[in-house]
């Protein structure tokens, strides 16, 4: 039989957590055709894959390349395609861009990414699915609804709990969403228009996802010292509901949480056991990265920029600001500037800036804060990396980027970027399978593929198997990793041959074919 593409003599690592096997993989259209010792027969691409692994492409389920709009302004998504992703899933962390139920809508994004550089042409989860399929992305993608993109849709920028009609218009609002093929709703309990909703308000809204399907995915209210009731009011959420939930970026922020991974994993542990349907996601890395203004305490955040520069400027509430800081651990020495608007921050630590200027480090924290619209990204050494490799080794855990793509051309604008950008799937592979052998390579791809689209219901796709989507990654066995640096990450990993993304070459012999390949998922 003729194929469109050929592979052969790989070692197929098939997505399930089975053993490896050496066979052909043939390729019609955008689905795989056959599996087996296969002959070339005409096939008009013939892929040598001999000393490769041939796995699904990696769905990444934690990524924000909608949200800092690369899907719009940089839509090749080539850090993603580079790496091996072919899938991702947007609306975390409780933003997405779509619906948007009033110009007041699109602002829960503000504090990633400036939303006059694009045309916001739709409205619904409809509209906005339409207008991918029009943008044509260079991998898969899906999206949550925000639950933050949700309230300022409806109340703006108030910062309260929603009226039963409030409720009700928000449960309709997802419904519709999900309806129109999102994959769930996404909680970013952290920030400062959804921190005020208690459990019990999102649990109302959530019950919707029991009648429609989806799941429920949370960035918790605490990644700190009270990481225990943030994870409880998880469980809590899915016990009530019986809706799947699904923790963003499981980790403890500094070093007085530290001990509190094992017990926490543990609790996740007892919950699945109980039968409820919980578990997590991590980016494989000690680090995180995050936006400056969420070291800020929570109850000076409340109302958005607005409210906090407000209080910034206001001299008793500024001291009371940073009287709180003052009392906490944050490690200001491990706290490193990725991009802001003054250029002469990045790349330096925040006690680094103090000793420059003179000024105490919490000062100098919020100085940066308000000086930069509030718009400053920073990479953490905050994480222990013995519990990232606890957390990454546990069953429940399924590996993303947490990151969103760029190019190596951004590097031209002076910013820097988390490596995970440019390197989480290929770091996490020769961390814990080359280097380490903590992971066979069966169980390893199967964290980042099969694992990832049960868990959302991702059809057909995260496997290599007759009547699968053709979304293929070849990789060398020996050589995969990562090169992508934090003083240095706009480097695209080593190893990689061929990304095959609905059965087109999307890099071909390690070189991006511009392929744009990808088309947005709708669940169902």
């Amino acid at each position: 039989m003729a194929y469109d593409i050929l592979i052969k003599g790989g070692t197929v690592l098939d997505g399930s957590g089975g053993e490896p096997v050496i066979a052909d993989v043939g390729i019609t259209g955008d689905t795989i055709q056959d599996i087996g010792v296969l002959e070339r027969d005409g096939a008009k691409t013939t892929i040598n894959a001999d000393g490769c692994y041939v796995t699904p492409g990696f769905i990444d389920i934690t990524n924000h390349s909608d949200t800092h709009l690369a899907l719009f302004l940089s839509p090749n998504l080539e850090s993603m395609v580079m790496q091996g992703v072919t899938t991702i899933i947007g609306g975390n962390c409780g933003a997405s861009l779509a619906p948007l139920a009033s110009h007041t809508a699109i602002h829960a994004i503000d504090k990633w990414a400036d939303t006059s550089k694009i045309n916001t042409n739709w409205t619904t989860m409809a509209e906005f699915l339409e207008e991918m399929e029009r943008v044509r992305p260079g991998v898969n993608f899906g999206t949550l609804v925000g639950y933050g993109t949700l309230r300022r849709g409806i109340i703006g920028n108030e910062i309260r709990l929603f009226n039963p009609e409030e409720r009700e218009v928000a449960r309709n609002l997802l419904a519709e969403s999900i309806r129109a093929g999102a994959f769930g709703l996404s909680l970013g309990l952290a920030y400062g228009h959804e921190r005020v909703s208690d459990t019990e308000e999102i649990i109302d809204i959530v019950r919707v996802l029991r009648e429609t399907g989806g799941v429920v995915k949370i960035h918790l209210r605490s990644e700190g010292r009270e990481m225990f009731s943030a994870i409880n009011e998880a469980i809590r959420i899915s016990r009530e509901t019986e809706v799947s939930v699904q923790i963003s970026h499981l980790k403890a922020i500094g070093k007085k949480s530290w001990g509190q991974i094992d017990q926490a994993v543990e609790v996740i542990t007892r919950a699945q056991e109980s039968g409820v349907p919980i578990h997590f996601d991590i980016s494989p890395y000690a680090t995180t990265g995050s936006l400056l203004y969420l070291l800020i305490p929570a109850w000076a955040r409340q109302g958005g920029f607005p409210e906090l520069f407000r209080r910034l400027d206001a001299p008793d509430e500024r001291q009371k600001i940073l009287t709180e800081l003052q009392m906490l651990t944050l490690h200001y020495d491990r706290i490193f500037i990725t991009s802001g608007i003054i250029p002469n921050i990045i790349g330096k630590t925040i006690i680094r800036i103090a000793r420059e200027t003179g000024l105490e480090p919490a000062e100098t924290l919020l100085s940066i804060v308000r000086s930069n619209a509030g718009r400053v990204s920073i990479i953490g050494r905050t994480v222990s990396k013995k519990n990232a490799v606890r957390a990454i080794m546990d069953p429940r855990s399924i590996i993303t980027s947490d990151g969103e793509s760029y190019t190596q051309e951004d590097e031209k604008v002076g910013n820097l970027v988390h490596p995970r950008s440019f390197g989480a799937f290929p770091h996490f592979w020769h961390s814990f399978v080359t280097d380490s052998k903590k992971l066979t390579p069966a169980n390893a791809i199967r964290k980042m593929t099969t694992f990832p689209a049960q868990k959302l219901g991702i059809a057909n796709r995260g496997r290599i198997g007759k009547g699968a989507k053709a979304d293929v990654v070849v990789f060398d066995k020996k050589l995969f990793r990562d090169r992508a640096t934090y003083r240095s990450p706009f480097h695209y990993p080593a190893g990689l041959s061929w990304v095959i993304i609905n059965g087109r070459v999307a890099v071909g012999e390690g070189r991006h074919m511009s392929a744009r390949a990808g088309v947005p998922l709708r669940r169902g």
